[in-house]
């Protein structure tokens, strides 16, 4: 069994909450993210990344009176066998991960691509990044009321 890694990196996918007015605009991003690569034709979702969905699930639920958006993101590289078919079972495995966490089936998007080349990390060496999540609230009647809840941590500050 080929020993799975994650390298991980917080990704700046970014959840707008905003509330205009006649003079101002209030603004925050809310959002829990995480991606990561996988040995090359493995669709295992490695220990580490279960436990940093998991943990960003628990932060997600101290949201107050919102229900969690689960979008995944799942690639295939152009270099492993069936990248299709790797894409389709690293977004179903991601998938049924968050089902058993208790996000609600209606609300998991599902994101599946061909990676064509690798990212550049942020140290510079390259990456595939075949899988991530993004967490995002789903508010009734808007989210600028979670931009100034002390039980939320935005992603980036009010703009006012």
């Amino acid at each position: 069994m080929a020993k799975l890694m994650l390298r991980g990196t917080i990704r700046a996918t970014l959840f707008l909450c905003a509330m205009w007015s006649a003079v101002t605009a209030n603004a925050c991003t809310i959002s829990e993210d995480m991606e990561g690569s996988l040995p090359l034709n493995s669709v295992e979702i490695p220990n580490s990344a279960r436990l940093r969905i998991a943990d960003m699930v628990l932060t997600a639920r101290q949201w107050p009176d919102v229900d969690i958006r689960g979008i995944v993101y799942a690639g295939g590289y152009v270099k492993e066998r069936n990248p299709n078919a790797l894409a389709g079972q690293r977004a179903s495995a991601i998938e049924s991960y968050l089902l058993q966490l208790g996000i609600k089936e209606g609300n998991i998007w599902l994101n599946k691509r061909i990676i064509r080349k690798p990212d550049a990390a942020d140290d510079g060496s390259q990456t595939l990044n075949q899988i991530g999540v993004t967490l995002v609230p789903i508010c009734r009647g808007g989210c600028d009321r979670l931009c100034d809840d002390p039980r939320v941590t935005p992603m980036s500050r009010a703009i006012k």
